[in-house]
């Protein structure tokens, strides 16, 4: 009976994945395991794996370079990035190990120094952040549960947290906030964390999961909905689901396949979509579950298990895992042009290609009161910087190749081309 079920979850399968979202998948030229992907910006991306491997992107994800850099303390066996968020192109934070500490970088992933919390945070890996100086970091003790750290105003504080497990693998592992004052945290230990009052106190919220399976990862969706994933691989059905701002929590039944999926990540998306990267029981390969209406899912299979997922541009989304893999819902060719804020809208570039000076023209409407330059090379390196509304820059000192350059105004990033022969 157990064998029909699979046949005709195979077959749904198969007609969801011919009449939905096609994933294509994007050359990293690595085969490495890929444990977390943020965009900052429509345009730069950040990838962490594996093997100490950190990858970037200037162009939407469209092509991917390793970066070098240098300031993270790997310890043997644990040479692994395992968690990044950044608040913008250049300032993000990574969780290293997972005992190898948390990492702060300002130029854009070149260098970064390490943070020290106020308390003993021995296992790190979840990150959430307001912005540069306000946020989370969640791990566990070296002999305790879970931990979070709270950074406010840039400095670290040590949070409550109502009935820890006191586990040191029982680390948090990822955090969603609806608002500064409410927000949810995921636990290896199978328990919700549950906080209103800004993140100060967290309450211990189980799942109704047999045996405490882990969690992996949660996303909010409004102020009663929000979804988390969990690792209960050949038992896994529906995806954890509360109806009650996370005070009780379900199997979402609509998700249920009979794949019995570990649920790796989730993700909700600008245009308010939900994403869940897995990995199914008795086969190989990924799924990728869709949610285009809260109790609406479809499910695609894909060729590796999916780590992480994210997104910009409200639908543009990626998701990475096993071997180097990533995809995206997009055709590639497509990924270097923002849907909503295209190189053509706002300003154009000339003479290009150039030997020297560039100019900057804006077009069809008066230039910004504010802006921001950025200038990056084909590695991801940021080679120019300026915020004093300069439309004149000079290249002469940068060798012959191309670039994008990044324009920052009002909120949006523009960017394009600029080739210097």
């Amino acid at each position: 009976m157990k064998t029909l079920f699979i046949l005709i979850a195979l077959i749904a399968i198969s007609i969801s994945a011919s009449s939905q979202t096609t994933w294509y998948q994007i050359p990293t030229g690595t085969d490495k395991k890929l444990n977390t992907i943020d965009f900052p910006t429509t345009a730069v991306g950040y990838i962490g794996g594996n093997d100490s491997l950190l990858l970037k992107t200037i162009d939407g994800g469209k092509t991917w370079n390793s970066l070098n850099y240098t300031g993270i303390t790997f310890y043997p066996g644990e040479e692994h990035i395992i968690n990044l968020k950044f608040v913008s192109a250049q300032i993000g934070y990574l969780a290293a190990g997972p005992y190898g500490g948390i990492y702060k970088t300002v130029d854009a992933g070149l260098t970064w120094t390490a943070m020290t919390p106020a308390g003993v945070l021995c296992f790190s890996g979840g990150l959430y952040f307001f912005d540069e100086n306000n946020g989370f970091f969640g791990g566990s003790g070296c002999f305790q549960g879970e931990t979070i750290e709270k950074l406010v105003g840039g400095t670290m504080t040590t949070t409550t947290i109502n009935t820890p497990t006191w586990l040191a693998e029982n680390q948090v592992v990822d955090f969603d906030f609806l608002n500064t004052s409410f927000g949810l945290a995921a636990s290896y230990s199978g328990y919700i964390l549950r906080t209103t009052d800004g993140g100060s106190t967290w309450d211990t919220i189980p799942t109704g999961q047999p045996n405490l399976v882990p969690l992996t990862s949660i996303a909010i969706y409004n102020d009663t909905i929000a979804y988390a994933g969990y690792d209960d691989l050949g038992a896994g059905f529906g995806i954890l689901r509360t109806i009650d701002a996370g005070l009780t929590w379900q199997q979402d039944l609509s998700s249920a396949t009979f794949y019995y999926p570990a649920y790796l990540s989730v993700h909700k998306s600008g245009n308010q979509n939900i994403y869940s990267g897995a990995k199914p029981d008795f086969s190989a390969g990924g799924l990728i579950f869709e949610s285009t209406g809260y109790e609406l899912w479809n499910y695609y299979p894909v060729d590796q298990p999916i780590y992480d997922m994210t997104s910009y541009s409200d639908s543009i989304v990626f998701g990475v895992g096993d071997s180097g893999y990533v995809v995206v819902n997009r055709p590639v060719n497509t990924l270097a042009v923002d849907e909503k804020q295209n190189e053509s809208s706002l300003f154009s570039v000339f003479p290009n290609p150039t030997n020297g000076q560039i100019t900057i023209e804006f077009l069809n409407e008066l230039m910004p009161e504010y802006f921001s330059l950025s200038i990056f090379n084909s590695t991801g390196q940021m080679v120019f910087y300026s915020e004093t509304n300069d439309v004149q820059i000079e290249l002469e000192n940068l060798e012959v190749g191309l670039y994008i350059l990044q324009l920052n105004a009002e909120g949006k990033t523009y960017s394009t081309k600029i080739l210097k022969k």
